[in-house]
């Protein structure tokens, strides 16, 4: 096996192990891996004459940021990323408080407790300021609060 031979063959390791490091969460060690044979490969070709290495070294800063742009597109497409968007605040589950009346217990400027069925839960005002004893209308939840609006 000629040294081209090798360099080529440790550039296709370097690649396959770039792709895997994507895929498989290896702490770190599969990226040592393909540095490892990368730099090799390089040494290898330039070993062989300045043109091969150069050709290789070219190659592989388009090679490599391309191929890691497809493998983090293919993990954010595929069942292991989060699909699921945080953006709205709002935690899942039970929303059968959301139109039911509610009484502050304490102040809510804008934030305090309210009680709802004989339960007490922390609340935030979306509208004015509520006084203690006031009555207010379940609206939404956030972050584990109910949103209350005052009635008028």
């Amino acid at each position: 096996m000629n040294d081209a031979t090798l360099a080529t063959i440790l550039q296709i390791v370097s690649a396959a192990l770039l792709v895997a490091e994507i895929f498989l969460p290896s702490g770190g060690l599969l990226a040592l891996a393909t540095v490892g044979t990368l730099v090799g490969s390089l040494v290898v070709a330039f070993d062989q004459s300045r043109g091969l290495g150069w050709t290789f070294f070219l190659s592989d800063i388009v090679l490599f940021p391309l191929l890691g742009w497809w493998g983090v597109g293919k993990v954010a497409r595929s069942r292991l990323a989060l699909q699921a968007h945080l953006d709205s605040g709002e935690i899942p589950g039970d929303h059968s408080a959301i139109g039911k009346e509610v009484v502050a217990e304490t102040g809510l400027r804008p934030v305090g407790r309210v009680v709802l069925d004989g339960i007490r839960h922390e609340a935030r005002s979306t509208g004015r300021f509520v006084e203690p004893g006031e009555a207010a209308r379940v609206v939404g939840e956030e972050k584990g609060r109910l949103l209350v609006r005052p009635l008028p």
